[in-house]
């Protein structure tokens, strides 16, 4: 019962993992040369790559749990993602956040509570 929970969390984790990974691995593209040196920088980049591949894995484990729990519980949870997503601006991008989007990300964690308690 615990590992369906695991994977659950472990996909939200593994998502935004993915996603930082592209923003890192986009970083490293140059795009001054046309669009099929963006692609090709895209294609060949281990980071953009690394993060695809995470995006996969996360998308099959996303599958299962949407086999073993109820759609509008895995998409609720899955709201976690913009917490950990402003975790890793902050740790790892070093971008500033305003109070509203705090206050914003607040309402949206405080609604998912509301909801999974009802």
């Amino acid at each position: 019962m615990i590992l369906k929970y695991i994977m659950l969390f472990g996909s939200v984790t593994m998502t935004v993992a993915a996603q930082t990974l592209l923003k890192i691995g986009g970083r490293s593209v140059q795009f001054d040369n046309g669009l099929m040196a963006i692609l090709i920088g895209y294609l060949t980049s281990p980071i953009i790559v690394l993060g695809f591949a995470l995006y996969a894995l996360a998308a099959f484990v996303w599958i299962y749990c949407l086999s073993q729990f109820d759609l509008s519980y895995v998409t609720f949870v899955s709201s976690i993602q913009y917490v950990l997503l402003i975790l890793a601006s902050i740790l790892i991008f070093h971008e500033q956040i305003s109070m509203m989007k705090w206050a914003g990300c607040i309402i949206i964690m405080i609604g998912v509570i509301i909801w999974m308690k009802g």
